[in-house]
């Protein structure tokens, strides 16, 4: 198994619709990944353990079957997933792959 995390760094002025990204943007994302697709969970960002800002506003993680069925989704509905974002935000989220092992 693996997950997908996506991480959306705290920026000055940076806006963040959780609502839209809950219904709307990860619903999308989950339908084109489809059986590939495990499950999604939303994270918002509080703080950090010292009380300051937490370092990012949300972070996102997808657990999915396959890397390269994953791959093969951005590289069919990437241009849709990607021009979704300025719907809910103004930050430009980082990702990364991870296998779970554990």
């Amino acid at each position: 198994m693996y997950c997908v995390t996506v991480a959306y760094p705290r920026k000055d002025g940076g806006k963040f619709d959780f609502d839209y990204y809950a219904k709307k943007h990860i619903p999308m994302v989950t339908r084109y990944l489809g059986a590939n697709s495990i499950k999604a969970e939303i994270r918002k960002g509080i703080a950090s353990p010292d009380g300051s800002p937490a370092s990012f506003v949300c972070i996102a993680s997808i657990w999915i079957n396959s890397i390269e069925e994953f791959q093969a989704t951005l590289t069919e509905h990437g241009k849709e997933i990607m021009g979704d974002i300025p719907n809910y935000t103004n930050i430009q989220p980082i990702l990364q792959v991870d296998e779970v092992v554990g």
